[in-house]
């Protein structure tokens, strides 16, 4: 953690000799010990509350979960696309898909219109002519 070689520890504790004194030099360290542990033990509770309360493994297992019923539905939903295109595709043949309309179209209409006036009198061709302006 601190990349403490042997030469630094062994400095800390002359160092150590010299202000404290020998005669309260293991007092001292055994303050200095209760500390450290005292911290260690503080640090590691700690973590494994963190730990407890954000488990990874436990989120990755939800997500995996979540990523398997999405997966499922997006089947589900390509078989009911598939189901229903198909089923649409027996009812509605191409033929028959627009069987309410007419077969001929507005411009044969009108031809027939300017055929019949020829043979009618005048005043039935105005009445088409007058038909043929308002569409």
């Amino acid at each position: 953690m601190f990349d403490v070689g042997f030469w630094e520890i062994l400095f800390i504790l002359v160092l150590a000799l010299v202000i404290i004194g020998p005669e309260r030099l293991p007092g001292a360290a055994r303050q200095v010990g209760l500390f450290v542990g005292k911290a260690r033990r503080y640090v590691e509770g700690v973590r494994s509350e963190v730990e407890s309360e954000l488990d990874i493994g436990e989120f990755k297992r939800m997500l995996h979960n979540q990523e398997v019923q999405i997966t499922e539905l997006q089947q589900q939903l390509k078989t009911g696309i598939n189901e229903v295109s198909t089923d649409i595709k027996k009812e509605l043949p191409s033929s028959d898909f627009l069987s309410d309309t007419p077969s001929h179209s507005v411009h044969e209409e009108q031809d027939s219109d300017v055929k019949n006036v020829g043979s009618e009198d005048s005043a039935s061709a105005d009445a088409v002519q007058t038909k043929q302006d308002k569409s």
